[in-house]
């Protein structure tokens, strides 16, 4: 039992020995968004990179996510373009109905530093889940974000943009955690 504890422990704070963390803030109308990212390991192309966060929204329920993605230069001669493929696996908590989603959802993120405007980024996600990949009452999810980041500090960036995550339900639709303006804030440490 004692091997036990100490291996929950170590897998909670191997995350801390990462080399490079990024913590994620974002506040929507009725919603708020918290991530975790940070390098795991050099990955053909890039590095892998582990994140988790939640999103909590005041009145229709709230969502978890874990994901494993490469990130690196999206290749060939662009500069300023990084992209990252992988998936994330998402837990929903829905309030009205009451009902609970997972989902595996497939993950793709571009990331576009013009060269003359190099404290200026476009970054655009997309995390799919068709009703294959998605359990208990759901039929689909979608987590799509696109923003312009600015950054004001060295490593530290702020940024507006527009989310939409969505829970397709099998007997009662459409329900978004998520969906519209939001601003943020970006720390690298």
């Amino acid at each position: 039992m004692r091997l036990f504890s100490r291996s929950i422990l170590i897998g909670l704070l191997a995350p801390m020995a990462v080399s490079a963390h990024t913590v994620d803030l974002a506040v929507g109308e009725d919603a708020f968004r918290a991530a975790y990212e940070g390098d795991v390991a050099p990955a053909a192309g890039g590095t892998l990179k582990a994140e988790v966060g939640a999103l909590h929204n005041t009145d229709e329920g709230d969502l978890i996510h874990l994901g494993l993605k490469v990130r690196g230069d999206a290749g060939g001669y662009t500069t300023g373009v990084e992209g990252a493929l992988g998936a994330t696996l998402y837990g929903a908590s829905l309030d009205q109905p009451d009902e609970d989603v997972s989902a595996l959802a497939l993950t793709g993120e571009l990331y576009v530093t013009p060269p003359d405007l190099n404290r200026a980024r476009l970054a655009l996600a997309l995390n799919y889940a068709p009703e294959v990949l998605t359990f208990g009452e759901g039929k689909s999810l979608l987590d799509a974000a696109a923003r312009i980041e600015y950054e004001v500090l060295n490593e530290t960036r702020v940024y507006v943009g527009y989310r939409v995550t969505r829970v397709e339900l099998e007997d009662a639709g459409d329900q978004d955690l998520q969906k519209g303006a939001q601003l943020g804030l970006n720390i690298t440490f």
